[in-house]
Protein backbone atom coordinates (compact mmCIF):
# COMPACT_ATOMS: atom_id res chain seq x y z
CA UNK A 1 0.00 0.00 0.00
CA UNK A 2 1.29 3.49 -0.73
CA UNK A 3 2.30 5.79 2.06
CA UNK A 4 -0.07 9.40 2.37
CA UNK A 5 -2.45 10.20 0.07
CA UNK A 6 -1.61 10.01 -3.05
CA UNK A 7 1.93 9.53 -1.98
CA UNK A 8 2.26 13.52 -1.04
CA UNK A 9 2.61 15.58 2.29
CA UNK A 10 4.78 13.44 4.56
CA UNK A 11 8.20 13.38 4.72
CA UNK A 12 7.73 9.83 4.18
CA UNK A 13 5.97 10.22 0.88
CA UNK A 14 8.00 10.09 -2.45
CA UNK A 15 7.93 13.29 -3.36
CA UNK A 16 6.99 15.91 -0.66
CA UNK A 17 6.26 19.62 -0.76
CA UNK A 18 9.20 20.61 0.75
CA UNK A 19 12.14 23.81 0.03
CA UNK A 20 13.79 21.67 -1.96
CA UNK A 21 11.34 21.08 -4.67
CA UNK A 22 10.65 25.09 -4.56
CA UNK A 23 14.32 25.75 -5.13
CA UNK A 24 14.42 23.27 -8.14
CA UNK A 25 11.43 25.41 -9.71
CA UNK A 26 12.54 28.52 -9.21
CA UNK A 27 16.18 27.31 -10.51
CA UNK A 28 14.50 26.74 -13.97
CA UNK A 29 12.52 29.65 -13.75
CA UNK A 30 15.75 31.72 -13.28
CA UNK A 31 17.29 29.74 -15.86
CA UNK A 32 14.64 30.92 -18.32
CA UNK A 33 14.26 34.60 -17.55
CA UNK A 34 17.20 35.76 -15.44
CA UNK A 35 20.18 33.91 -17.46
CA UNK A 36 19.42 35.83 -21.11
CA UNK A 37 19.46 39.17 -19.06
CA UNK A 38 22.77 38.50 -17.01
CA UNK A 39 24.01 37.63 -20.19
CA UNK A 40 23.02 40.69 -21.91
CA UNK A 41 24.37 42.65 -19.18
CA UNK A 42 28.00 41.44 -19.73
CA UNK A 43 28.08 41.00 -22.98
CA UNK A 44 27.14 45.17 -22.82
CA UNK A 45 29.71 45.30 -19.83
CA UNK A 46 32.15 44.23 -22.45
CA UNK A 47 31.19 46.51 -25.34
CA UNK A 48 31.36 49.46 -22.75
CA UNK A 49 35.30 47.77 -22.06
CA UNK A 50 36.00 47.74 -25.98
CA UNK A 51 34.67 51.18 -26.72
CA UNK A 52 36.24 52.76 -24.03
CA UNK A 53 40.09 51.21 -24.84
CA UNK A 54 38.93 52.45 -28.38
CA UNK A 55 38.61 56.08 -26.78
CA UNK A 56 42.09 55.18 -25.17
CA UNK A 57 44.15 54.35 -28.23
CA UNK A 58 42.02 57.69 -30.06
CA UNK A 59 43.25 59.66 -27.46
CA UNK A 60 47.05 58.53 -28.03
CA UNK A 61 47.06 59.28 -31.77
CA UNK A 62 45.13 62.53 -30.52
CA UNK A 63 48.42 63.47 -28.45
CA UNK A 64 50.68 62.54 -31.34
CA UNK A 65 48.45 64.91 -33.71
CA UNK A 66 49.02 67.81 -31.30
CA UNK A 67 52.43 68.08 -32.05
CA UNK A 68 51.35 68.70 -36.07
CA UNK A 69 48.75 70.56 -35.15
CA UNK A 70 49.04 74.44 -35.63
CA UNK A 71 47.03 75.56 -33.04
CA UNK A 72 48.78 73.36 -30.49
CA UNK A 73 49.63 75.52 -27.60
CA UNK A 74 53.06 74.06 -27.27
CA UNK A 75 56.13 74.38 -29.80
CA UNK A 76 55.54 72.39 -32.59
CA UNK A 77 57.71 69.54 -33.74
CA UNK A 78 58.48 71.65 -37.03
CA UNK A 79 59.42 74.82 -34.89
CA UNK A 80 62.17 72.06 -33.10
CA UNK A 81 66.03 72.66 -33.43
CA UNK A 82 68.90 71.64 -32.08
CA UNK A 83 72.00 73.43 -31.25
CA UNK A 84 75.79 72.96 -30.83
CA UNK A 85 77.27 75.03 -27.97
CA UNK A 86 81.06 76.08 -28.50
CA UNK A 87 83.29 77.76 -25.17
CA UNK A 88 82.58 77.90 -21.81
CA UNK A 89 81.81 81.43 -20.78
CA UNK A 90 78.20 81.25 -21.38
CA UNK A 91 75.26 78.56 -20.94
CA UNK A 92 72.71 79.06 -23.58
CA UNK A 93 68.93 77.72 -22.62
CA UNK A 94 65.17 78.53 -24.61
CA UNK A 95 61.37 78.08 -22.56
CA UNK A 96 60.43 78.30 -26.11
CA UNK A 97 62.41 76.96 -29.57
CA UNK A 98 59.42 78.34 -31.84
CA UNK A 99 60.72 81.96 -32.41
CA UNK A 100 65.14 80.60 -32.79
CA UNK A 101 66.16 80.87 -36.08
CA UNK A 102 68.87 78.56 -37.42
CA UNK A 103 72.38 80.24 -37.37
CA UNK A 104 75.38 80.96 -35.37
CA UNK A 105 75.45 83.25 -32.38
CA UNK A 106 78.42 84.23 -30.88
CA UNK A 107 79.24 85.81 -27.06
CA UNK A 108 82.14 87.36 -26.05
CA UNK A 109 81.77 88.10 -21.94
CA UNK A 110 84.37 90.59 -21.03
CA UNK A 111 83.39 91.21 -17.26
CA UNK A 112 80.56 89.72 -15.03
CA UNK A 113 78.24 91.31 -12.80
CA UNK A 114 78.62 91.27 -9.00
CA UNK A 115 76.98 92.01 -6.16
CA UNK A 116 77.53 95.00 -3.55
CA UNK A 117 79.48 93.09 -0.03
CA UNK A 118 80.22 94.62 2.70
CA UNK A 119 81.25 93.08 6.53
CA UNK A 120 81.65 95.19 9.66
CA UNK A 121 84.37 95.08 11.91
CA UNK A 122 84.48 91.60 14.20
CA UNK A 123 81.67 91.35 16.97
CA UNK A 124 82.46 89.59 19.78
CA UNK A 125 79.37 88.69 21.12
CA UNK A 126 76.23 88.50 18.68
CA UNK A 127 73.55 88.73 21.99
CA UNK A 128 75.28 92.61 23.20
CA UNK A 129 73.23 95.51 22.98
CA UNK A 130 74.72 97.71 19.84
CA UNK A 131 75.87 101.23 20.10
CA UNK A 132 72.99 104.10 20.22
CA UNK A 133 72.64 104.96 16.39
CA UNK A 134 71.41 104.38 12.84
CA UNK A 135 72.29 102.78 10.49
CA UNK A 136 71.48 103.84 6.71
CA UNK A 137 71.42 101.21 3.85
CA UNK A 138 70.87 102.47 0.55
CA UNK A 139 70.02 99.92 -2.17
CA UNK A 140 69.56 101.70 -5.64
CA UNK A 141 66.84 104.41 -5.15
CA UNK A 142 65.38 102.86 -1.39
CA UNK A 143 67.00 103.75 1.93
CA UNK A 144 66.67 101.95 4.91
CA UNK A 145 67.08 103.41 8.49
CA UNK A 146 68.20 100.98 11.49
CA UNK A 147 67.91 102.49 14.96
CA UNK A 148 69.96 100.61 16.78
CA UNK A 149 69.52 102.04 20.16
CA UNK A 150 68.38 99.37 23.17
CA UNK A 151 68.69 96.51 20.56
CA UNK A 152 70.86 93.59 20.40
CA UNK A 153 72.84 92.48 16.99
CA UNK A 154 70.45 89.82 16.40
CA UNK A 155 67.18 91.81 16.84
CA UNK A 156 68.82 94.60 14.27
CA UNK A 157 69.54 91.34 12.06
CA UNK A 158 65.72 90.85 11.88
CA UNK A 159 64.82 93.80 11.38
CA UNK A 160 67.21 93.72 8.22
CA UNK A 161 65.35 90.83 6.93
CA UNK A 162 62.15 92.05 6.57
CA UNK A 163 63.89 94.08 3.23
CA UNK A 164 64.22 91.50 0.27
CA UNK A 165 66.35 93.87 -1.58
CA UNK A 166 68.94 93.36 1.20
CA UNK A 167 70.81 89.72 2.16
CA UNK A 168 72.00 90.24 5.96
CA UNK A 169 73.53 87.90 8.06
CA UNK A 170 75.64 87.78 11.67
CA UNK A 171 78.53 85.43 9.92
CA UNK A 172 80.07 83.57 12.62
CA UNK A 173 84.14 83.84 11.14
CA UNK A 174 85.76 82.98 13.61
CA UNK A 175 85.75 80.47 17.26
CA UNK A 176 84.43 83.69 18.83
CA UNK A 177 83.82 86.47 16.35
CA UNK A 178 81.02 87.33 14.33
CA UNK A 179 80.71 90.02 11.53
CA UNK A 180 77.98 91.35 9.77
CA UNK A 181 77.74 90.79 6.30
CA UNK A 182 75.50 93.19 3.73
CA UNK A 183 74.96 91.71 0.28
CA UNK A 184 72.18 93.37 -2.18
CA UNK A 185 69.69 90.87 -3.15
CA UNK A 186 70.30 91.58 -6.98
CA UNK A 187 73.69 92.01 -8.91
CA UNK A 188 74.67 95.15 -11.19
CA UNK A 189 75.35 98.87 -10.48
CA UNK A 190 71.53 99.71 -10.58
CA UNK A 191 71.43 97.80 -7.04
CA UNK A 192 74.93 99.14 -5.66
CA UNK A 193 74.86 99.58 -1.58
CA UNK A 194 75.32 102.70 -0.06
CA UNK A 195 75.95 102.33 3.87
CA UNK A 196 76.07 105.23 6.68
CA UNK A 197 76.46 105.36 10.54
CA UNK A 198 75.18 108.21 12.68
CA UNK A 199 75.68 108.27 16.93
CA UNK A 200 77.95 106.55 18.86
CA UNK A 201 77.21 103.51 16.36
CA UNK A 202 80.60 102.76 14.52
CA UNK A 203 80.70 98.69 13.29
CA UNK A 204 83.23 99.87 10.03
CA UNK A 205 81.44 99.70 7.13
CA UNK A 206 82.99 103.30 6.02
CA UNK A 207 86.18 101.66 6.06
CA UNK A 208 87.69 100.75 2.85
CA UNK A 209 88.90 97.13 3.09
CA UNK A 210 85.38 96.26 4.74
CA UNK A 211 83.65 96.88 1.01
CA UNK A 212 84.57 93.36 -0.02
CA UNK A 213 82.83 93.03 -3.32
CA UNK A 214 81.94 96.05 -5.68
CA UNK A 215 78.61 96.05 -7.52
CA UNK A 216 79.32 96.00 -11.52
CA UNK A 217 77.16 94.90 -14.68
CA UNK A 218 77.59 92.75 -16.78
CA UNK A 219 79.42 93.36 -20.36
CA UNK A 220 80.22 91.59 -23.37
CA UNK A 221 78.50 91.59 -27.14
CA UNK A 222 76.41 89.19 -28.66
CA UNK A 223 77.09 89.04 -32.36
CA UNK A 224 79.00 92.16 -31.77
CA UNK A 225 76.35 94.13 -29.88
CA UNK A 226 77.27 96.04 -26.80
CA UNK A 227 75.52 94.61 -23.62
CA UNK A 228 75.75 96.39 -20.09
CA UNK A 229 73.43 94.93 -17.85
CA UNK A 230 73.11 94.37 -14.06
CA UNK A 231 72.34 90.77 -14.81
CA UNK A 232 74.14 87.49 -15.76
CA UNK A 233 71.44 86.08 -17.36
CA UNK A 234 69.15 87.86 -19.71
CA UNK A 235 66.71 86.78 -22.43
CA UNK A 236 66.86 87.92 -26.08
CA UNK A 237 64.05 89.06 -28.18
CA UNK A 238 64.35 85.99 -30.09
CA UNK A 239 63.71 83.78 -26.75
CA UNK A 240 66.98 82.66 -26.20
CA UNK A 241 68.22 82.74 -22.70
CA UNK A 242 71.72 83.57 -21.57
CA UNK A 243 73.86 82.88 -18.07
CA UNK A 244 77.12 84.39 -18.25
CA UNK A 245 79.52 82.24 -16.17
CA UNK A 246 83.02 83.29 -16.94
CA UNK A 247 84.91 86.00 -18.95
CA UNK A 248 85.28 84.76 -22.47
CA UNK A 249 84.26 83.28 -25.84
CA UNK A 250 80.87 81.16 -26.21
CA UNK A 251 79.11 80.28 -29.36
CA UNK A 252 75.58 78.52 -30.39
CA UNK A 253 74.65 77.32 -33.40
CA UNK A 254 70.92 76.23 -33.71
CA UNK A 255 69.81 74.10 -36.84
CA UNK A 256 66.27 72.99 -37.34
CA UNK A 257 66.47 69.54 -36.46
CA UNK A 258 63.89 67.44 -38.65
CA UNK A 259 64.03 64.07 -36.49
CA UNK A 260 61.40 65.59 -34.32
CA UNK A 261 58.64 65.50 -37.48
CA UNK A 262 59.87 61.96 -38.43
CA UNK A 263 59.61 60.22 -35.01
CA UNK A 264 56.14 62.11 -34.78
CA UNK A 265 54.77 60.76 -38.12
CA UNK A 266 56.23 57.38 -37.07
CA UNK A 267 54.26 57.57 -33.86
CA UNK A 268 51.57 58.80 -35.81
CA UNK A 269 52.06 55.69 -38.07
CA UNK A 270 51.84 53.20 -35.37
CA UNK A 271 49.06 54.35 -33.17
CA UNK A 272 47.04 54.31 -35.81
CA UNK A 273 47.74 50.84 -37.09
CA UNK A 274 47.35 49.77 -33.37
CA UNK A 275 43.68 51.51 -33.56
CA UNK A 276 43.03 49.33 -36.79
CA UNK A 277 43.97 46.08 -34.76
CA UNK A 278 41.78 47.30 -32.16
CA UNK A 279 39.02 48.01 -33.90
CA UNK A 280 38.99 45.08 -36.55
CA UNK A 281 39.52 42.76 -33.19
CA UNK A 282 35.80 44.03 -31.84
CA UNK A 283 34.41 43.92 -34.60
CA UNK A 284 35.12 40.74 -36.73
CA UNK A 285 34.11 37.70 -34.70
CA UNK A 286 33.89 34.21 -35.39
CA UNK A 287 32.88 30.91 -33.51
CA UNK A 288 35.17 31.07 -31.12
CA UNK A 289 35.38 34.67 -30.43
CA UNK A 290 32.57 36.38 -31.23
CA UNK A 291 32.66 40.16 -32.01
CA UNK A 292 32.27 42.76 -29.11
CA UNK A 293 30.35 45.44 -30.58
CA UNK A 294 27.36 45.59 -31.96
CA UNK A 295 27.34 48.77 -33.56
CA UNK A 296 30.55 48.20 -35.69
CA UNK A 297 29.13 50.96 -38.21
CA UNK A 298 30.19 53.74 -35.79
CA UNK A 299 33.64 52.46 -35.49
CA UNK A 300 34.08 51.76 -39.36
CA UNK A 301 32.84 54.93 -39.96
CA UNK A 302 35.59 56.89 -37.44
CA UNK A 303 38.49 54.32 -39.14
CA UNK A 304 36.97 55.52 -42.86
CA UNK A 305 36.84 59.10 -41.52
CA UNK A 306 40.05 59.33 -40.27
CA UNK A 307 41.94 57.38 -43.09
CA UNK A 308 40.18 59.64 -45.94
CA UNK A 309 42.41 62.49 -44.26
CA UNK A 310 45.52 61.05 -45.64
CA UNK A 311 43.92 61.07 -49.34
CA UNK A 312 43.08 64.43 -49.15
CA UNK A 313 45.21 67.39 -51.06
CA UNK A 314 46.29 69.73 -49.32
CA UNK A 315 48.30 73.42 -49.36
CA UNK A 316 46.71 76.70 -50.18
CA UNK A 317 46.55 75.27 -54.48
CA UNK A 318 45.82 71.79 -53.08
CA UNK A 319 49.19 70.78 -54.42
CA UNK A 320 50.62 68.73 -51.49
CA UNK A 321 49.60 64.90 -51.13
CA UNK A 322 50.77 62.33 -48.21
CA UNK A 323 52.19 59.89 -50.35
CA UNK A 324 54.46 62.08 -52.23
CA UNK A 325 56.34 62.06 -48.79
CA UNK A 326 56.37 58.25 -47.88
CA UNK A 327 53.24 57.58 -46.66
CA UNK A 328 51.20 54.78 -48.01
CA UNK A 329 48.57 52.17 -47.09
CA UNK A 330 48.43 48.09 -47.32
CA UNK A 331 45.64 45.69 -49.24
CA UNK A 332 45.00 45.41 -44.95
CA UNK A 333 44.26 49.52 -44.82
CA UNK A 334 47.56 49.29 -42.51
CA UNK A 335 49.64 52.61 -42.64
CA UNK A 336 53.12 52.35 -43.59
CA UNK A 337 56.06 54.89 -43.88
CA UNK A 338 59.00 55.24 -45.65
CA UNK A 339 61.31 57.27 -43.05
CA UNK A 340 63.95 57.57 -45.72
CA UNK A 341 61.81 59.51 -48.15
CA UNK A 342 60.45 61.67 -45.36
CA UNK A 343 63.53 62.79 -43.87
CA UNK A 344 64.88 63.30 -47.40
CA UNK A 345 61.93 65.51 -48.12
CA UNK A 346 62.48 67.15 -44.72
CA UNK A 347 65.78 67.96 -45.95
CA UNK A 348 65.10 69.56 -49.28
CA UNK A 349 61.42 70.25 -49.00
CA UNK A 350 61.19 71.38 -45.68
CA UNK A 351 58.21 73.94 -46.14
CA UNK A 352 56.35 71.65 -48.25
CA UNK A 353 56.16 68.82 -45.91
CA UNK A 354 54.90 71.61 -43.02
CA UNK A 355 51.95 72.63 -45.45
CA UNK A 356 51.22 69.12 -45.64
CA UNK A 357 50.71 68.50 -42.21
CA UNK A 358 50.43 71.76 -40.22
CA UNK A 359 49.21 73.84 -43.31
CA UNK A 360 47.37 77.79 -42.68
CA UNK A 361 44.71 78.95 -41.31
CA UNK A 362 42.85 79.00 -44.69
CA UNK A 363 44.02 75.71 -45.67
CA UNK A 364 44.99 73.25 -42.74
CA UNK A 365 46.79 70.33 -42.69
CA UNK A 366 46.61 67.19 -41.97
CA UNK A 367 48.02 67.30 -38.37
CA UNK A 368 45.67 70.16 -37.56
CA UNK A 369 42.23 69.34 -39.61
CA UNK A 370 42.52 65.29 -37.94
CA UNK A 371 43.55 66.64 -34.36
CA UNK A 372 40.13 68.98 -35.03
CA UNK A 373 38.04 65.92 -36.03
CA UNK A 374 39.72 63.18 -33.39
CA UNK A 375 39.21 65.92 -30.27
CA UNK A 376 35.76 66.09 -31.22
CA UNK A 377 35.12 62.30 -31.10
CA UNK A 378 34.56 62.34 -27.15
CA UNK A 379 33.55 65.89 -26.70
CA UNK A 380 29.99 66.34 -25.26
CA UNK A 381 28.15 65.65 -28.34
CA UNK A 382 31.24 63.67 -30.02
CA UNK A 383 30.54 60.01 -31.75
CA UNK A 384 32.10 58.09 -29.15
CA UNK A 385 30.81 60.28 -26.27
CA UNK A 386 27.19 59.41 -27.79
CA UNK A 387 27.96 55.55 -28.13
CA UNK A 388 29.25 55.82 -25.03
CA UNK A 389 25.89 57.37 -23.34
CA UNK A 390 23.66 54.78 -25.47
CA UNK A 391 25.69 51.73 -24.00
CA UNK A 392 25.66 53.43 -20.35
CA UNK A 393 22.05 53.28 -20.64
CA UNK A 394 21.16 49.98 -22.30
CA UNK A 395 23.16 48.48 -19.15
CA UNK A 396 20.93 51.01 -16.80
CA UNK A 397 17.73 49.40 -18.49
CA UNK A 398 19.24 45.76 -18.57
CA UNK A 399 19.93 45.84 -14.65
CA UNK A 400 16.39 47.23 -14.35
CA UNK A 401 14.94 44.62 -16.29
CA UNK A 402 16.80 42.06 -14.10
CA UNK A 403 16.16 43.58 -10.66
CA UNK A 404 12.42 43.68 -11.69
CA UNK A 405 12.76 40.19 -13.11
CA UNK A 406 14.41 38.93 -10.30
CA UNK A 407 12.01 40.34 -7.53
CA UNK A 408 9.32 39.21 -9.24
CA UNK A 409 10.33 35.46 -8.85
CA UNK A 410 11.20 35.94 -5.41
CA UNK A 411 7.39 36.86 -4.42
CA UNK A 412 6.57 34.62 -6.99
CA UNK A 413 8.09 31.47 -5.13
CA UNK A 414 7.71 33.07 -1.89
CA UNK A 415 4.12 32.72 -1.86
CA UNK A 416 4.67 29.24 -4.07
CA UNK A 417 6.85 28.07 -0.22
CA UNK A 418 3.55 29.87 1.72
CA UNK A 419 1.05 27.46 -0.44
CA UNK A 420 2.96 24.43 0.13
CA UNK A 421 3.04 24.82 4.25
CA UNK A 422 -0.34 25.36 4.02
CA UNK A 423 -0.99 22.36 1.42
CA UNK A 424 1.65 20.29 3.92
CA UNK A 425 -0.44 21.11 7.04
CA UNK A 426 -3.73 19.81 4.99
CA UNK A 427 -2.12 16.79 3.45
CA UNK A 428 -0.91 15.60 7.02
CA UNK A 429 -3.78 16.05 8.59
CA UNK A 430 -5.53 13.81 6.07
CA UNK A 431 -3.09 11.34 6.54
CA UNK A 432 -3.10 11.63 10.04
CA UNK A 433 -7.08 10.66 10.02
CA UNK A 434 -6.17 8.20 7.28
CA UNK A 435 -4.09 6.24 9.58
CA UNK A 436 -6.64 6.34 12.19
CA UNK A 437 -9.11 5.02 10.46
CA UNK A 438 -6.91 2.34 9.25
CA UNK A 439 -5.57 0.96 12.85
CA UNK A 440 -9.60 1.12 13.46
CA UNK A 441 -9.76 -1.92 10.62
CA UNK A 442 -7.08 -3.44 11.61
CA UNK A 443 -8.42 -3.71 15.14
CA UNK A 444 -11.60 -5.39 13.45
CA UNK A 445 -9.95 -7.92 11.36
Amino acid sequence: MADGILGLGSSSSGVSLDQSLIDQLKEADSASQLDPITAEIEDTEAEIEAVDAVESKILELLAVMENLDLYTSGTNVFDEVSANTSGDSVVFDAADTSSLNPGTINVTVEQLSTKDVYQSDTISNSEDIMDDGTLSITVGDETYDFVTTGLTYEEVLTEMNYYSSLDVALEQVSDDTHRFVIKSTESGLSNAITISQSGDLNLGFENEDNHVLTAQNFKGTVDGIDYDLSSNKFTMNNGLIISAIETGDSSISIEQDSSYVVDAVESMATIYNELVDLVNSYVIGDEDDPALISDSSTLRTIMTDIKNYFYESYGLTDEENAFVYGLSFDIDGYMELDSTTLTESLTSNLDDVKELFVGYAEKEGIGTALKTYLDALDSTDGTITSYQERLDEYLETLNDDYDSASESLDEKYQTMASQFADYTVLINQMENDFASLQAIIDSED
